[in-house]
C-alpha cells in the first residue's frame, strides 16, 4: 500500500511537469489526492485538455518512467529553495526550512514536497489518464492510475471491450437472422406473385422469371416454394446480382424421370450472356458476364423444353 501511494505521489509529480510542457508554465497545483489505487490533480487552466493533449501529457510521463531519473530530496531554506526554481502550493503555508523533492540529475522537477516517493521514477511502472474535466472556473481534474492500479485498469478496459464485442457480436448475429427472415419472407411473397406467369410447353409448365438483385440462396428459396406449388414444372428464374448475371433452374422429379436436366438447361441459358454452370438434374446454377443480354438468355428456355 505505502508502494502505491508513492508511486502515485511521484506520478503527480512528472505529471505537472508534463501539464507545463503542453499547456503551458501557466500551469499550476491547486490540488491533489494520492490513494493506492489512483491518483488526483486539480491544476490551473481555463479549456478541456484535447485528446490529443492528452496522449501527450500521457507520453511524457511514460518517457520519464522509463529513463528511470533518480528521485531524491534536499532541505533548504524556503527562500533559497524558491529562487532556484522550487514549485510551491499556491495557498500552502511554509516553514523556514522545507524539503525540496527532486526528480532527475539535471533537474528535471523541483517541488516543495512532504510526502512518501519512489526512489526512482522507474519503479512507477506506468502512468494513464483516466479522465478529465472541469471542476470550477479556470480549474480542471486529471484523474490517473500508475502501478498496479493501471494494470488493473487496463485488464478492468479490455474484459469491458471483450464484453462490448460479444455483445456487438450478438447483436449483429441477431440483425443477420432478421435480415434473413425478412429475406425469406419476400422471397415466398414474390414467388407466389410468379405462379401466375407458368405457361404450358408441350405439355409440361414452364415458370421463367427475371427477379430483382438476389443472392443465390433466395433464388434457392424461390424456386422451392414454386416447385411446391405447382406440382410438376421447370422453373427458371435469372437475376443481376453484384453486377452480374445469375441464373437457377430447378425441375421437379416427375419430369426429371422424362429426361429433363435443370444442369443442360442452365448452362445453354448461361451461354447467351458468356457464363457457364451446372448442376443436378433437379437443381443447377450459373452465372455469366454480360448482363445486358439477361432477358435474352431467359427467353431462350422455352425453346429448350
Amino acid at each position: 500500500r505505502r508502494g502505491d501511494i508513492a508511486r502515485n505521489h511521484t506520478a503527480t509529480h512528472l505529471l505537472q511537469f508534463a501539464l507545463r510542457q503542453v499547456l503551458g508554465e501557466h500551469v499550476q497545483q491547486r490540488g491533489s489526492l494520492v490513494a493506492p489505487d489512483r491518483l488526483r490533480f486539480d491544476f490551473s487552466h481555463l479549456k478541456a485538455l484535447t485528446d490529443k493533449q492528452i496522449a501527450e501529457v500521457n507520453g511524457i510521463v511514460n518517457e520519464k518512467i522509463r529513463q528511470n531519473l533518480n528521485v531524491y530530496d534536499e532541505n533548504l531554506p524556503y527562500k533559497e529553495a524558491i529562487e532556484a526554481g522550487a514549485i510551491a502550493l499556491f495557498d500552502e503555508k511554509y516553514g523556514d526550512t522545507v524539503r525540496v523533492l527532486k526528480i532527475g540529475e539535471p533537474i528535471l522537477s523541483a517541488e516543495l514536497c512532504g510526502g512518501t516517493h519512489v526512489g526512482s521514477t522507474g519503479e512507477i511502472g506506468y502512468f494513464h489518464v483516466v479522465s478529465e474535466g472541469s471542476i470550477g472556473a479556470g480549474l480542471r481534474r486529471i484523474e490517473a492510475v500508475t502501478g498496479r492500479g493501471a494494470e488493473e485498469y487496463v485488464a478492468s478496459q479490455l474484459t469491458d471491450s471483450y464484453k462490448a464485442a460479444e455483445n456487438l457480436d450478438a447483436e449483429l448475429d441477431k440483425e443477420r437472422k432478421r435480415t434473413l427472415a425478412l429475406e425469406k419472407e419476400l422471397a415466398r411473397k414474390t414467388a407466389e406473385s410468379l405462379l401466375a406467369q407458368a405457361e404450358v410447353v408441350k405439355g409440361v409448365k414452364v415458370l421463367v422469371a427475371k427477379i430483382p438483385s438476389a443472392r443465390m440462396e433466395i433464388l434457392r428459396e424461390m424456386s422451392d416454394i414454386i416447385r411446391d406449388k405447382l406440382k410438376s414444372a421447370i422453373v427458371v428464374l435469372g437475376t443481376i446480382y453484384q453486377d452480374k448475371p445469375a441464373f437457377l433452374a430447378a425441375v421437379t422429379p416427375d419430369l426429371v424421370a422424362k429426361g429433363y436436366d435443370a444442369g443442360k438447361i442452365v448452362k445453354q441459358v448461361a451461354g447467351v450472356v458468356g457464363g457457364s454452370g451446372g448442376g443436378k438434374p433437379g437443381l443447377a446454377q450459373a452465372g455469366g458476364k454480360d448482363k445486358k443480354k439477361l432477358d435474352e438468355a431467359l427467353k431462350l428456355v422455352k425453346s429448350l423444353v
